[in-house]
């Protein structure tokens, strides 16, 4: 993480210029150039006709560094492809105009040799402790050269100045590396500290993930009792009958219990089927084996395994061939009618649609009951989620999201909407790979059936 925040600061560096930390020193440095030359054309041209004489050279050089700072604070030449060479030409430039400064203002007799010392806090504020004093030595040398030409300075002079030159550049430099540091372990702080809140979070996350999990699980397990409880308690009321009265009773009588209990049988084996996929899905073992098949026969087999052939109306708009796992995506179509016969009311009609979108074929199921409420749209695909636990519509929660993993395996997708005239419609659609038969096992032919194709 810590480094990621590097990478992400170095990269608001433009290449061979100053980080934004940087920038905004140079920044100060302008601001402070040009408040020193304020200050000190102010004392200058206040002392005028008491202390000194206003001189050409001193004019001319508080014009040309008024020039100078204004054109380092207003262009901001530090943001340039060079701010090494930008540092130095103003360090230097600088000490120029000190130089020049001091002669023109009185020579080893002038007061404003203390500048050099401001020379000194910007270079202690740009660079680490050792150039700090190398340019402390070098300030000093400067002013001690150009002083000794125009005059020369005293004894007194000759030790003190150098001397405060240097120790006040070790100061300054000391105090400047010890503010870089302190600031640097500030970041760093600030970093890990960032670092430990992003990942706070994410435990957070994750904690809450599975205490939905644990629930949904807790939930799923109640209602897969229950699931289980009812067709089980039938198999075992019929075998329970036949065994102790079976010889008494009526022969379509016993017919009735027996197809009643393999109704209950049928109904446990799907759900232990259900949860068999479900486990296959987590696992990552889901693979679809993707063939051409025929739209019609898709239907029917899922009418077939809904319940729904009765009611069904069939649109089949041009569409000759489908590109899928015809097993998987016959068992999507009969989750989705069968949940469409479930919530419609009795002997309403449910309407299967097959179209064409050029580069992929999407089907629709609609319905004539109450639909899934706007904000439940996106969550009624996920495990163990039911809308009502009404006793004539009983289910584990796993039918759609079991038809939602099947048809992204196809790299589909599934979605509910408002049905034209009410009630819910489910589509989902799937990519058109080859177009036609094709290679492989033939598309499969529709059978005779009594599916209303429109």
């Amino acid at each position: 993480m810590l480094r990621g925040e590097k990478l992400e600061r170095e990269s608001d560096v433009a290449p061979g210029g100053l980080s934004p930390e940087a920038r905004r020193t140079e920044r100060t440095i302008a601001l402070m150039r040009i408040a020193v030359i304020a200050v000190v054309a102010a004392v200058y041209l206040s002392s005028i006709g008491i202390e000194r004489k206003l001189g050409p050279l001193a004019l001319s050089i508080l014009v040309l560094a008024a020039l100078y700072g204004l054109w380092t604070l207003l262009a901001r030449p530090y943001e340039t492809r060079f701010p090494g060479r930008y540092r130095a030409a103003t360090l230097i430039v600088d000490a120029a105009l000190i130089t020049l400064w001091c002669d023109a203002t009185g020579g080893s007799a002038s007061e404003f040799w203390t500048l050099y010392l401001l020379v000194l806090i910007a270079v202690a504020m740009r660079f680490d402790l050792m150039e700090t004093v190398a340019a402390a030595v070098a300030v000093a040398l400067l002013h001690v050269a150009v002083m000794s030409v125009d005059g020369g300075l005293t004894t007194r002079e000759l030790l003190f100045r150098p001397a405060l030159m240097l120790i006040f550049g070790f100061a300054v430099g000391v105090l400047a590396s010890q503010r870089r540091l302190h600031q640097e372990q500030q970041e760093a702080a600030e970093l890990v500290a960032e670092e430990r809140g992003l990942a706070l979070a994410e435990e957070q996350a994750t904690v809450e993930q599975l205490r939905r999990a644990d629930m949904a699980k807790s939930e799923f397990v109640a209602v897969a009792s229950h699931e289980f409880r009812t067709p089980l308690a039938g198999i075992l009321g019929v075998l329970s009958t036949l065994r102790s009265r079976g010889e008494l009773l009526d022969p379509v009588l016993r017919n009735e219990l027996l197809e009643g209990a393999t109704t209950q049988a049928s109904r446990l084996a799907r759900l232990v089927d259900d949860l068999l996929t479900v486990a296959r899905i987590e696992d990552g073992a889901l693979r679809a084996d993707v063939q051409a098949a025929n739209p019609a026969q898709l239907a029917i087999e899922a009418a077939q395994a809904s319940g729904t052939v009765e009611i069904l109306d069939f649109e089949l708009a041009g569409v000759r061939n489908v590109d899928c796992d015809a097993d998987q995506i016959v068992r999507v179509l009969a989750n989705l009618l069968d949940n469409a016969r479930k919530y419609s009311p009795p002997g309403a009609r449910v309407v299967l649609a097959v179209k064409d979108f050029g580069t992929s074929v999407r089907f629709c199921v609609r319905d004539h009951g109450p639909g899934v409420p706007a904000e439940c749209r996106a969550s009624v695909f996920e495990r163990f989620r039911r809308l009502t636990d009404e006793p004539r519509t009983p289910g584990a929660g796993l039918g759609l999201y079991i038809s939602r993993c099947l048809v992204e395996a196809h790299g589909g997708r599934i979605s509910v909407d408002e049905a034209p005239g009410g009630g819910a419609e489910f589509s989902f659609t799937l990519p058109k790979l080859g177009g036609g038969s094709g290679p492989g096992r033939p598309a499969r032919e529709p059978r005779a059936s009594r599916v209303a194709v429109k």
